[in-house]
């Protein structure tokens, strides 16, 4: 009897041991960046359009171009009989209503649509209100000329820019440091930013104007949003943890594509989907390739395609953490 309980005992040892031997060898962590996913101006969005259509339950509802930069949520709302187009001029039903997405429409095409149509929403975000309420202050003072740091291909970027150019201001439009333009010293001018660019990437190019142009109108806040420089902030805080990132976003998307960036620019293997259907493309690279793999969301993913992506993490042996930024 003796010897029956002495052999369970080591059989016991020999089966921990061997346990945490394959936890050391096979247990990986996957860490889950925050903040992510929907950012609070997203969620406004996304949760005042769903009122509208609980108000307008018997009017045909468009939406001028995406409401956010995610092809899902696009999805959800067109199944709700939501109609998506890019001008309200393709909206011929005057009883219609109208709603002008969180990426900001010129105020003139705002006061025509409420002119001609039986109501219109404006649930544009308020990082990007700040932009055009800086161009007017600009005007206000008498400073006409402006320095744009954006991409004009860029929804965002198109509306500022219409909106400089109608407000007569001479603008000048670029990205790089290099492409800073060169215009009369004595020239007074006003600098607005993108709100969706690299954080740091901006800061060092204003630095740059301000060695050239010391008298030049900087914003007071910077012009990029409080999302955009967090979720950046997160990932450059634990670029030296991780040799593997997951980045999942709208392909489309400026902020999604900064991310990615940030740890390209850092050599990093990063991975760049919309979905986990993305990352099955790449799944035997990503599983068995590190230990440690940091993921990330843009603000407007949706809460399930991070958990979708996690399940499938935990389902392959992998630990999920998560790994906030520091206050």
């Amino acid at each position: 009897m003796f010897e029956i309980r002495d052999w369970s005992f080591d059989h016991l040892i020999a089966s921990a041991i061997q346990h945490l031997i394959f936890i050391i060898l096979f247990m990986k962590t996957v860490y889950y960046l925050t903040p992510s996913s929907f950012c609070f101006w997203v969620k406004r969005s996304i949760d005042e359009l769903n009122k509208i259509i609980d108000q307008h339950t018997n009017d045909q509802i468009y939406c001028i171009h995406a409401l956010v930069h995610n092809p899902k949520v696009t999805q959800s709302f067109e199944g709700k009989w939501i109609h998506f187009v890019d001008s309200i001029d393709e909206v011929q039903d005057t009883n219609a209503i109208i709603i002008f997405s969180a990426h900001w429409t010129n105020r003139i095409i705002i006061s025509a649509a409420e002119e001609k149509f039986k109501a219109v929403y404006n649930l544009e975000c308020p990082f990007v209100t700040k932009i055009y309420k800086e161009v007017d202050n600009l005007v206000s003072k008498w400073i006409n000329t402006l320095f744009y740091i954006g991409k004009p291909q860029h929804q965002e970027g198109k509306n500022v820019i219409d909106y400089a150019t109608s407000k007569k201001m001479n603008l000048f439009v670029f990205q790089n440091i290099s492409d800073i333009p060169s215009i009369d010293p004595q020239t007074e001018f006003g600098v607005l930013t993108q709100t969706t660019l690299n954080y740091d990437y901006v800061q060092n190019i204003l630095n740059q104007i301000l060695n050239i142009y010391p008298h030049a109108h900087l914003p007071a806040l910077s012009d990029v949003c409080k999302a955009t420089y967090e979720r950046q902030k997160v990932i450059q805080e634990n670029l030296d943890k991780f040799d593997t990132f997951v980045v999942i976003g709208w392909k489309e998307s400026n902020n999604t594509k900064e991310l990615y960036n940030i740890w390209i620019q850092n050599n990093k293997k990063t991975f760049y989907g919309e979905s986990l259907k993305d990352i099955l493309i790449n799944w035997k690279e990503i599983l068995f390739s590190n230990n440690r793999i940091a993921i990330t969301w843009w603000a407007s993913t949706p809460i399930q395609d991070i958990q979708e992506v996690f399940q499938f993490y935990k389902e392959n042996w992998y630990e999920p953490k998560i790994l906030a930024l520091k206050d």
